[in-house]
């Protein structure tokens, strides 16, 4: 009766199982992978947000599949603040990040068409991917100790089929940290114009940059393409994930590019599923992010510090380098049993949430990833609990 698409194991796993039964309990317990930035110690202008939403011309609707003109300026001032020039009738104003691929997965893709993503990434594209009747298909970011997460372009060039519509970058990449450098890009966009494939960027963690590097692309709005699909939006930018704010920024060579807008335009139409209301507030919403990317910074930069000094002489824990976003990998260098077994354990003997390398499709066993977002009094007791394992 049912779709296909949703022939998914809908059981929580068994640490799912086990946090809501301690949570039942009235246990304490120091979650350290919660990155919902509105339940963790932030302070928002309350007044200043909430006063936005009263107003006359949302009562109007005058829908545009591109979104309205005014939201639309308001991301073409995003990135003339970074220094990049952007036309606002390259500009689609979507609700979410997630939406926006659907939209994109929808113009690329027939059905069994592929998607190349990186691994490890966060757990969202093979459904997002199945929804649209496509496929997932994996190339590696490898580890150097000095050099951080970079693209192994040899397993992804082996992965390239006829079935390749769409190579994903996540700029940052989410949960490695790593930004794209620009020779990398300029080698993703060589293949793409080469086997005729779309790049798309997903720069939600862009603005939250841990170490200064100056050869990252913290957008690769403005440079050279052959189809590129930018994508962000206010759910990191102003840590507002409930506001359903995002947009897609289409740029490449001018034929492609004008058909790729042309087709996309009418996906947009059918759906027109961007609030007006948030649209009309974009632009004072916008205002507010000064004020709440200095708290999260602060506080990803002190936690990042701290975890450095923890696990700096630490012979079985090691954090890994992490450029910027808002979550941190740790690799155990002697686990003896497996990470799903040591995550399941250290929760229920210490009450310590972390979430184990697979949930991410780590290649190999022995990592764990910790959000940078966690207040700094509940991360280091964390840890210290972790640590107190191998005392």
């Amino acid at each position: 009766m049912f779709s296909k698409r949703l022939n998914i194991e809908f059981e929580p796993n068994q640490l799912s199982i086990l946090f809501n039964a301690k949570i039942a309990k009235g246990e304490k317990i120091f979650d350290l992978t919660s990155s919902n930035p509105t339940k963790l110690n932030f302070s928002y202008e309350e007044k200043l947000i909430l006063k936005n939403f009263i107003d006359e011309q949302s009562l109007v609707y005058n829908p545009d599949p591109k979104g309205l003109i005014t939201a639309r300026e308001t991301v073409k001032e995003y990135y003339k603040s970074l220094g990049k020039k952007v036309n606002v009738e390259d500009i689609f104003i979507t609700p979410s990040t997630s939406e926006a691929y659907s939209f994109l997965f929808k113009l690329l893709l027939d059905p069994d068409d592929e998607v190349l993503i990186p691994q490890p990434c966060y757990p969202l594209f093979e459904y997002l991917a199945m929804l649209d009747s496509g496929n997932v298909i994996y190339y590696p970011l490898l580890y150097e100790h000095k050099a951080g997460w970079r693209p192994d372009f040899k397993g992804l060039q082996a992965n390239i089929t006829g079935k390749t519509k769409s190579i994903i970058l996540i700029n940052p990449n989410n949960p490695t940290g790593s930004y794209i450098k620009s020779d990398d890009y300029f080698r993703f966009v060589d293949i793409c114009r080469k086997n005729k494939i779309a790049l798309i960027s997903d720069e939600v963690f862009s603005d939250y940059d841990i170490e200064k590097n100056d050869d990252i692309l913290r957008t690769i709005i403005g440079e050279k393409s052959y189809l590129n699909f930018i994508l962000n939006g206010y759910s990191k930018m102003l840590g507002l994930p409930q506001m359903k704010f995002g947009w897609i920024v289409i740029e490449g060579e001018e034929e492609i590019k004008s058909e790729a807008i042309k087709r996309l335009e009418v996906i947009a139409d059918t759906y027109l599923s961007v609030s007006t209301v948030i649209q009309n507030a974009s632009s004072k919403l916008f205002i507010t992010k000064n004020n709440i990317q200095t708290q999260i910074r602060g506080r990803i930069k002190t936690n990042y510090e701290m975890l450095q000094s923890k696990l700096l002489l630490n012979p079985d824990i090691r954090l890994l380098k992490c450029e910027g976003g808002w979550s941190a990998v740790i690799s155990f260098g002697n686990l003896l049993i497996s990470e799903d077994k040591f995550v399941y354990g250290l929760l229920e003997k210490k009450n310590v949430l972390i979430h184990p390398g697979y949930y991410y499709d780590f290649i190999e066993e022995g990592f764990a990833v910790i959000s940078l977002l966690t207040e700094t009094h509940i991360l280091e007791e964390g840890i210290d609990r972790l640590l107190s394992i191998y005392d």
